[in-house]
């Protein structure tokens, strides 16, 4: 199955492949993403996560996130198709951060790891070009 690019079914899609991964059992919180100067739009989409697993996402905000992360659409597809490192993107304020510091950091230690790119490469293929 593919979807369109962030819409309902991708990050559906998506969170499924995510909730095979285990991070940092600190990796707690409710995180919001937001991509912003898509092709349709901005997008928004939750992941919560419970002792370093995804214990629940889906699209649009909720309300009082522990951390709201920003990218471009540009970056954020750089970042699924591994030419941007998610570390590097924060480091360099191309993602933004509003909140609470900590879930970022555990997302940023998850993302280094070999199951991460792993998931990139699985989401990749789900996303219609």
């Amino acid at each position: 199955m593919t979807a369109p690019w962030l819409s309902g079914a991708w990050i559906e899609a998506a969170a499924a492949e995510l909730a095979s991964i285990a991070g940092p059992p600190t990796l707690t919180g409710v995180v919001v993403i937001e991509v912003t100067g898509g092709p349709d739009g901005d997008a928004v989409a939750h992941a919560e996560f419970a002792d370093g697993r995804l214990a629940g996402s889906g699209p649009g905000p909720v309300p009082s996130p522990d951390v709201t992360l920003t990218l471009t659409d540009a970056d954020a597809r750089a970042v699924l198709s591994g030419e941007l490192d998610l570390a590097v993107a924060f480091m360099q304020g191309r993602m933004k951060v509003a909140g609470d510091m900590g879930p970022v950091l555990d997302l940023l230690a998850l993302s280094a790891t070999d199951d991460v790119r792993s998931l990139r490469d699985r989401v990749a293929h789900l996303t219609e070009a």
